[in-house]
């Protein structure tokens, strides 16, 4: 079957063009560990499409990991692979899990990873951690059929042991029903929540990119309606929304400014230049908007 397309239902098809493994993990750019799971999938599918997502997720963050997956998974092929593994604790009582949903796979830790993931298909929001119900329209399955990984298994690397090998043989056709035990719920991880106090909003900064931009937890969504606002982080204030990078005073440079990133949330940045670096700050630091119509 190497090299043979198959469609998302694991049946085989030379018309197909096989669906993409897309890789985001915690690994780091100068990392060989990426360029191993890589390698992996290759050994088993000689023919896999492999796109590198980001391997830049801050290390051990679940959260981030998860909506960075959450906000991008839907720009590739109906039926792509995705393999997510940020995993501070691989090794452990933790169990590795496939989530199949109507437009996707997910290999990754059932740690929470996905739960932006299953956002898209729960009718409510749960806001505290813990153990949900698989939603209607998903399956999922722990990853228990050792035939499938690579043999030994390290305690300490499952990305290349288990689900990257899983991932290649999933993009052959294997049917995921062979891959493991039924998973009837799993675990939830809640991204956090913007907090509402009449026309003021607080949220925090989840995801600084290679620009130094500033992205935070608040949604375009909380912004509608809005004739005016005020954006203020680590005792800075932003006065307006700008529409582009570059929205700025003729012979302003390295003011701050907020926009709705491409992802559809508010970020924070600077033309030319890193907010991150001129703030001094990190994920988790607070974001207020005042101005906001009344909930």
């Amino acid at each position: 079957m190497v090299g043979l397309a198959v469609n998302f239902q694991g049946k085989s098809d030379s018309t197909m063009v096989a669906p993409p493994i897309v890789l985001t993990t915690d690994f780091g750019a100068a990392s060989p560990y990426a360029g191993v799971l890589h390698g992996v999938v290759l050994r088993i599918n000689p023919s896999a499409t492999i796109v590198d997502l980001t391997h830049q997720i801050q290390s051990q963050n679940i959260r981030q990991g998860s909506f960075i997956l959450g906000t991008n998974y839907r720009f590739f092929p109906e039926g792509s692979i995705h393999v997510a593994v940020v995993d501070p604790g691989v090794g452990t009582n933790r169990k590795p899990l496939l989530v199949v949903t109507p437009t996707a796979r997910f290999l990754a830790p059932d740690n929470g990873l996905l739960s932006f993931i299953l956002r898209d298909h729960l009718r409510e929001i749960p806001r505290q951690s813990g153990l949900v119900p698989l939603p209607p329209d998903c399956a999922a399955y722990y990853l228990t059929n050792s035939r499938y990984w690579l043999n030994p298994v390290s305690h300490t690397f499952h990305g290349r042991d288990i689900f990257a090998p899983v991932a290649a043989h999933l993009s052959l056709g294997v049917s995921p029903d062979q891959l493991g035990e039924p998973a009837r719920e799993i675990v939830w991880l809640p991204t956090p929540q913007p907090a509402r106090h009449g026309d003021n909003l607080t949220g925090e900064i989840l995801y600084i990119d290679h620009f130094g931009n500033l992205v935070t937890n608040i949604p375009v969504q909380e912004l509608a309606d809005a004739a005016t606002l005020e954006v203020e982080i680590k005792g800075h204030r932003i006065n307006q929304l700008s529409r582009t990078f570059h929205d700025q005073e003729p012979g302003q440079t390295g003011a701050l400014l907020a926009l709705v990133g491409s992802h559809g949330y508010l970020e924070i940045a600077v033309a030319d230049g890193s907010a991150a670096l001129i703030l001094g700050v990190d994920t988790g630091e607070p974001v207020h908007v005042s101005g906001l119509p009344a909930a």
